[in-house]
């Protein structure tokens, strides 16, 4: 401590990176009143899909690969 040198931070991976703007992005629409609002449908996108992926911008029959796509 005390030291006045930068703390080296490495570069996010592309993955890491995505993932901090999907988060933000629902921070973002949580801000609006928007959050948990399905962005194909409009409708609530259900409780048990946001508690699990807190940042899910769709439900799971719009979400590319989802239940409704197979």
């Amino acid at each position: 401590f005390g030291s006045s040198s930068p703390v080296y931070t490495p570069p996010l991976s592309a993955q890491a990176r995505a993932a901090v703007d999907e988060i933000d992005h629902a921070l973002a629409k949580f801000d609006l009143g928007t959050y948990g609002i399905c962005e194909t449908s409009g409708d609530p996108i259900p409780t048990e899909r946001l508690e699990a992926i807190p940042w899910a911008r769709q439900q799971v029959q719009y979400k590319a690969g989802g239940l409704g796509r197979r």
